[in-house]
């Protein structure tokens, strides 16, 4: 991971806690209970990329279906938009469980609104062209008091984001 230049440096697939019962009842607890069900859906996409990554590596995305390479795409996201951190931004050096929460739904809630489009009829390269996802790749630099900015990319993800 270091050496793609990935930051933190953790194969998430191997890295596992022995805590996440106690996590999650925490986050019961404490209004979060959807981010543990937003964790277990990113980590079983996460899962389904490294599956596909070796199809991928002997015969090309092009092998993949469609929906194989929404999974591919939304699965990078996870890992660039949401996992990456940059400690040297004054604002994604530090990342609230709420806005990592709402980070995470944005990606995921991305991920169904297209697998939607999908079953439409709409076509996958129209879909990943979508201006919503450089908004979705940004989400991480807006301030924490902004939620609003939130509400907006959800809406733009509602709306057809621009594919229809």
């Amino acid at each position: 991971m270091a050496y793609r230049r990935h930051f933190p440096a953790i194969n998430w697939l191997q890295s596992y806690s022995l805590y996440l019962s106690t996590i999650d009842r925490y986050l019961a607890e404490h209004n979060f209970a959807e981010f543990s069900e937003l964790r277990r859906e990113a980590m079983a996409l996460l899962q389904a990329e490294s599956e596909l990554e070796e199809i991928v590596r002997l015969v090309g995305v092009d092998a993949l279906s469609p929906d194989d390479r929404l999974k591919m795409e939304v699965a990078r996201s996870i890992r660039e938009d949401f996992l990456h951190q940059n400690a040297f931004d004054e604002i994604d050096t530090y990342t609230s469980l709420t806005k990592q929460g709402r980070i995470l739904k944005l990606i995921l809630y991305f991920y169904r609104a297209a697998q939607d489009g999908m079953r439409r009829g709409e076509k996958l390269d129209k879909i990943l062209r979508s201006p919503v996802r450089e908004l979705i790749a940004k989400a991480k630099f807006i301030p924490e008091d902004d939620q609003a900015e939130f509400d907006r990319i959800e809406a733009e993800i509602k709306t057809g984001n621009g594919w229809r």
